[in-house]
């Protein structure tokens, strides 16, 4: 079959799919002149003859649209029948304002949380990130098969080597950590958060600063670019402020660029596997130089292979892929294995998007919330179709008289949707005013280290989705009572004349599903909030290691005067003896990484006895411990000792490990006396001398609540002072109250060293769940809404259904019925709707509930206290909404009830 003759046949098909009008006006001459044109197409080539094809079908489905609207226009529909049943539902609102008032409420409710909660979901996940061609924008990891990661930071000299790789146009990096630095100001010395970035990271972004130029090579020790922040708070927004010089960790520093407002680098995500616990919000970039040796200064890295610290951006080149990449970078990374496997035995190395990097993790969470609003929707428009349908039953005169007038079907569904779709336009609308004015203190309640949050904005995309939720909720809680009502009963309504209508059986078999269905959306609903609460207890319940009560942390930074260990150490000791000396202070000390609260450095250990390749020693993070710190904190010491005065800078090497540390790499063994090495054979990072283990300290919980101990070991500070240590003091009372006089007293010691960063650890820790805290709070108030909504569904039906039956209760009691049997009969109707609403909720709970998997710690999706407290919650809270009602058709009186 030649092409020609296929193409005809399935023009044919096409041609056929449309109705006479069409094919008698079009069908003829078009498949004529398609042929025709068909043959002098014939001698070209396969693609031409597709596209031919396709062509020629474009022509058919915009003359079959034209078609369509010319034979529109002869049905009666037109603007001016929609014009007067605006105008109608408009005076039927002004009428009922108290209908009109709670249903916009209940609307602007469903339809205003669905759009807050959009405004988070765009601002952070659906918007591409503030940097030019987001989407070629990738992050570059270290793997480590022995110990099971996927997003190790990168060494310096690995980062070298990746940048070579042919998918990559470019590819820059910046500490995986950020860092308090010195600044001399004209009120003292002041604490700013830095970062460094090598030169052309902000070209590959796409950002340019609003204010001068990005770094050069000659920049690497002269140069900062500032924060918008930073420039506007501290420099008053100045104009002229390029060439201004600020003095950062004593060294001078001219302002080359300030960069625009809405620029964010690093995000917290991107700092590498443990991130960091308290919002960034860098203040000025430094450039990055890597240096053959060791150096303090901010700005500088050791080239080595063995010491990881670098978060890699890269760009892909066009055309290129995420698998490309991967599949490049790990042909590198195997090279380098081979050519150095005391470092890079088991390293290897993974591409990720840079959006899925800055905002993945939250992806569960946020999807999650907006699944939850939208079940939240859902009950609003059940509630609100039952009330319309219910109020449907009082304008069947209206309708019947209406259709005896020679009223379409058609007319009377237009004009009932009409008027939802009026409501849930005006409820849209409330609810684009009620977002835009309480959208900040929602955000308020979002952790602050959210990646992204401060980027959230109502803009046309949130106003386009509020917009379409409205029509189509306005559809789908008018298309049930629209159709009721189109279809009166003529007969019967018009002989009613002047007497009440009674709701037919099907009516009140349909509202009663209505009211089932409302009652077992609330079930999942309260199901997912009472497993979210269950979850976020038993993440509080997790002992973290320390005791966070009466505990206040601070960080310092020292300049770079305090360039010698002995200089350090002298100024640990007269800090700590005037901290200890403090009243209310029972114990102080000091690390270099926070529990909760900062990021990891890990080293390699050789035990002393095991002859394993360098390569295959194990990774443990590394710390140091300054003055009381284990007293301080309240780590117990399990096995050996603390250190203590004699541990000095010429007293032999030791350590503390942790009992994890202790189990995987010593199992049954006493670890106490036990030698380690530490370091990589051949690297920058050489072993160091044999030191000794002399004590095992409990698990402390450093990356987050729910992620388990890690193995780690800690050094004397007295052995190795740090330059950037964090500060934490045991008080007796609130310890809130000594932060002025800690500040006082480090400036005391030194004033060129500033405190900062002051928080009470029950904060530090309270961050550190913050996130789930925010999740639980939105998703625990749209359950609470789904309760009450319920309750008012039933509260409705059972009100409705006790007005209907009103004279057969005057009836029933007249006859000698008893008022305690009525009441139970209306509120045992009410609980077998509950019931049967809450049967169907626990179905639709098997399908949605497992997908919280994710979001749950300590417990699993089937939890016998929830899944038995919610379903006894609903029900209750159903018998206590039909007890109202159920009370007012015990109370009724007989005789009027007859008479009327």
């Amino acid at each position: 079959m030649t092409p020609g003759v296929t193409m005809k046949r399935a023009y044919g098909v096409l041609l056929r799919a449309y109705p006479a009008p069409f094919r008698h006006r079009f069908g003829s001459g078009m498949t004529q002149a398609f042929v025709d044109r068909l043959g002098a197409a014939r001698d070209v080539g396969h693609l031409a003859r597709i596209l031919f094809l396709l062509r020629t079908v474009s022509d058919v489905l915009v003359n079959a649209t034209l078609v369509r609207f010319q034979e529109r226009e002869k049905t009666p529909m037109n603007w001016q029948s929609l014009g007067s049943d605006v105008r109608y539902a408009g005076r039927m609102f002004a009428r009922n304002p108290v209908f009109t008032t709670l249903a916009i409420a209940a609307l602007a409710l469903g339809i205003g949380a669905n759009t807050a909660i959009f405004t988070i979901v765009n601002g952070v996940l659906l918007k591409p990130l503030p940097y030019g061609q987001a989407r070629d924008l990738v992050m570059v990891w270290s793997t480590n098969s022995a110990e099971h990661r996927d997003r190790d930071t990168v060494a310096p000299l690995d980062f070298l080597d990746y940048r070579k790789a042919g998918a990559f146009v470019d590819m820059h990096a910046t500490y995986s950590f950020i860092v308090g630095a010195a600044l001399q100001t004209a009120n003292g010395m002041e604490q700013i958060v830095v970062t460094a970035v090598t030169p052309g990271l902000f070209e590959m972004l796409g950002r340019q600063p609003a204010i001068g130029r990005t770094f050069t090579e000659q920049d690497l020790h002269t140069a900062v670019i500032v924060s918008n922040r930073f420039w506007r708070a501290r420099l008053g927004a100045d104009q002229n402020v390029l060439g201004r010089v600020l003095n950062v960790n004593g060294q001078p520093r001219t302002i080359v660029g300030v960069m625009p407002d809405d620029f964010v680098f690093p995000y917290k995500s991107m700092l590498g596997p443990s991130g960091f616990s308290r919002s960034i919000d860098v203040e000025a970039w430094l450039p990055l130089e890597f240096v053959q040796s060791n150096s303090r200064a901010t700005g500088l890295a050791t080239l080595t292979r063995s010491a990881r610290f670098l978060s890699v951006v890269g760009r892909l080149r066009p055309g290129a892929t995420i698998a490309q990449a991967n599949a490049e970078l790990a042909g590198i990374a195997r090279q380098l294995a081979s050519s150095y496997p005391d470092s890079n035995r088991v390293v290897g190395a993974n591409v990720v998007p840079l959006h899925e990097q800055a905002v993945g993790a939250l992806r569960p969470a946020l999807v999650l919330l907006l699944g939850g609003v939208g079940f939240v929707l859902l009950i609003a428009c059940v509630n609100l179709a039952n009330l319309l349908l219910a109020r449907s039953s009082t304008r069947q005169r209206e309708m019947a008289i209406r259709a005896a007038l020679g009223a379409e079907r058609r007319r009377l569904i237009v004009q009932t949707l009409v008027e939802t779709l009026m409501l849930a336009v005006l409820g849209g609308a409330v609810a684009i005013a009620v977002v835009s004015w309480s959208l900040s203190s929602l955000l308020a309640l979002a952790p602050a280290d959210m990646p992204r949050i401060g980027e959230v904005r109502a803009d046309s995309s949130v106003l386009l989705f509020t917009f379409a939720v409205s029509i189509v909720t306005g559809l789908a809680i008018g298309i049930v009572p629209a159709l009721t009502a189109s279809k009166p009963e003529l007969q019967s309504t018009l002989k009613s004349a002047g007497r009440s209508t009674t709701t037919g059986r099907g009516q009140r078999r349909l509202r009663s599903a209505l009211v089932v269905a409302e009652v077992g959306l609330a079930v999942v609903l309260t199901l997912g909030a009472g497993l979210l609460l269950r979850s976020f207890l038993s993440v509080l319940a997790i002992d973290p290691g320390f005791r966070s009560e009466n505990l206040l942390t601070l960080q310092i930074a020292l300049p770079a005067s305090y360039a010698s260990a002995e200089q350090r150490q002298a100024l640990y000791d007269r800090l700590f003896s005037r901290l200890d000396a403090l009243p209310g202070v029972t114990a102080s000390g000091g690390t270099t990484r926070l529990p909760l609260g900062s990021t990891n450095v890990t080293t390699k250990v050789g035990v002393e006895g095991r002859n394993l390749p360098a390569g295959e020693w194990p990774e443990v993070e590394f710390r140091r411990a300054v003055h009381d710190y284990f007293k301080a904190m309240g780590i117990p010491v399990l096995r050996g000792r603390e250190f203590n005065a004699g541990d000095g800078p010429r007293a032999p090497s030791v350590f503390v490990i942790n009992q994890t540390m202790a189990r995987q790499l010593f199992g049954n063994e006493d670890p106490v006396g036990r030698r380690i090495q530490v370091g990589s054979p051949g690297t920058a990072m050489a072993p160091t001398p044999w030191s000794t283990i002399v004590g095992v300290i409990g698990d402390v919980r450093h990356s987050g609540l729910e992620a388990p101990p890690s193995p780690e070991m800690y050094m004397p500070a007295t052995q190795g002072p740090p330059t950037n240590p964090f500060i934490v003091i045991r008080t007796s009372s609130d310890p809130a109250t000594l932060a002025a006089v800690v500040r006082s007293e480090v400036q005391a010691v030194d004033k060129t060293i500033a405190a900062y960063d002051i928080r009470t650890m029950n904060q530090v820790r309270s961050e550190a769940v913050s996130q789930r805290r925010f999740v639980l709070l939105l998703v625990a108030a749209f359950g609470a809404l789904a309760l009450v909504m319920a309750a008012v569904g039933v509260y409705g039906v059972m009100a409705l259904v006790v007005s209907e039956r009103t004279a057969e209760i005057g009836i029933r009691l007249a006859l000698g019925a008893q008022r305690s049997h009525v009441l139970r009969t209306v509120v045992m109707q009410g609980i077998a709707l509950a019931a049967a609403g809450v049967l169907v909720g626990a179905a639709i709970a098997t399908m949605f509930v497992p997908l919280l998997r994710t979001q749950l710690y300590g417990i699993t999706p089937i939890d016998p206290p929830t899944l038995a407290g919610v379903p006894l919650l609903l029900i209750a809270i159903a018998a206590l909404a039909c007890f109202v009602p159920a009370w007012r058709a015990m109370t009724i009186d007989p005789v009027d009830a007859l008479r009327n």
